[in-house]
């Protein structure tokens, strides 16, 4: 009995160890970032109070406060391309109370700002398909077709909560696209549109607002709810034909998820506060996990497989780590087999380094199993592009002896001894 509880602690321990994380990195402000959004693998920006907008050209190694020449502060962002983009300012000091469009042709180095009638109306959403056509939203909607030189009021239907804000816009091309948002202890909606944005139909699903959805296809759709004062969970919120119907569950989770966004087609994150809510089986099933440093996160958007940033209250920027044990090294670049390669060292003390190439992406795992066949730790479970991946494995843990170390990707299974000696 006592060497089966040691073996279910080392097994524990290690499982925890490889899991991924968040980590803190450094911020250009202190200001409470809201939202952020990255064009591609190097571009990114972020916004938030005080009119900050800070942006990103590598990776997200360095961030740069950009010039607003505002000080009120800004809700939503949108990038077209790493040139083009677009946010929402609400101005709270001197009249005309309302909205100004931000806008920006050189990456954010110079903005131009509009006043967008009517006035004391502050609009949280704004979304671009195209340099043409994009969309504005909160209590009303408007579309253009001509880049914003005009813009048309949309149709709402007649339902009672129709006229609720919307807090975020998304299209799927230039006919098909939702919304979400609504009012606290009153209604949670999900609107859809089929012709463009020029109507809009109504869909109450949940007690609470809905800050954000995430489309998997035009089929679909998944959004997390939640309730500030905690009296009732988390609402998962799901449609599989293309938002004409729509299931609701509360989960046994107290959070107000803002941000959503998935690294894979099975793994996706909510910035909910003081937490993130984290799911591997395509939101089916959704568990928490704390937040570094006490910090609170607002958003949250991936921009590969491999990179993921968060932002939120105080300025604080968080980067996703998919597994701290392991490298991303190489592409796949004249790769045209599996191959699972001998630990080294090895013989070991207490670490050593395992690698593989795989010619195709996919999900791949490697275990490792003691000689009895127990499986003693999980280093990889998880989507891979194709290319040369290496990990670290730490055992020390474990006592001495032989391991196996066992690679799964698609059809390929390979495994491979190693001596831990201590």
């Amino acid at each position: 009995m006592k060497n089966f509880f040691i073996l279910n602690i080392l097994i524990l321990n290690l499982s925890i160890y490889s899991q991924p994380q968040w980590i803190k990195i450094n911020s250009p402000t202190n200001n409470t970032l809201r939202k952020i959004v990255f064009t591609d693998s190097l571009n990114g920006w972020a916004c938030g109070l005080n009119g900050t907008i800070i942006h990103t050209s590598d990776g997200g190694q360095n961030w740069n406060i950009q010039n607003t020449n505002t000080t009120n502060p800004i809700i939503d962002i949108y990038f077209l391309d790493n040139l083009t983009g677009w946010a929402l300012n609400w101005e709270v000091n001197n009249p005309p109370y309302g909205t100004y469009l931000l806008k920006t042709s050189d990456g954010g180095l110079n903005w131009t700002s509009d006043f967008f009638p009517p006035e004391d109306e502050y609009f949280r959403a704004i979304f671009f398909l195209n340099e043409q056509f994009g969309l504005i939203g909160a209590r009303q909607t408007y579309y253009t077709t001509d880049g914003g030189f005009s813009w048309n009021i949309s149709l709402r239907d007649s339902d009672m909560v129709a006229n609720f804000p919307f807090y975020q816009i998304k299209m799927l091309n230039d006919s098909l696209g939702f919304a979400c948002g609504g009012v606290l202890d009153n209604a949670g909606i999900i609107w859809k549109t089929t012709n463009g944005g020029r109507n809009w139909k109504t869909n109450a699903i949940s007690p609470d607002e809905i800050f954000e959805i995430y489309i998997f296809d035009s089929q679909n759709i998944l959004a997390l709810s939640g309730d500030p004062e905690y009296r009732f969970g988390v609402g998962l919120i799901k449609s599989s034909d293309g938002g004409d119907s729509w299931n609701y569950e509360e989960l046994s989770i107290n959070a107000v998820c803002y941000g959503i966004d998935f690294r894979n087609e099975l793994e996706g994150w909510s910035a909910a506060g003081y937490k993130f809510l984290f799911t591997n089986d395509r939101g089916n099933s959704w568990a928490e996990m704390d937040v570094p440093d006490s910090s609170v996160v607002y958003d949250v958007q991936f921009v590969n497989n491999q990179k993921g940033f968060a932002c939120g209250q105080d300025g604080v920027l968080l980067k996703y780590i998919p597994n701290p044990n392991s490298i991303q090294d190489e592409s796949a670049t004249n790769i045209t087999n599996y191959q699972l390669f001998q630990n080294y060292p090895n013989p070991f003390n207490p670490s050593t380094k395992i690698s593989w190439q795989s010619p195709v992406s996919g999900w791949q795992s490697l275990k490792i199993y003691d000689v009895l066949g127990n499986e003693v730790a999980t280093l990889v479970n998880e989507y891979r592009e194709a290319g040369r991946h290496k990990v670290w494995f730490d055992a020390s843990l474990l006592a001495s002896g032989v391991y196996i170390y066992k690679l799964t990707a698609g059809a390929f299974v390979s495994s491979k001894k190693m001596l831990l000696i201590k």
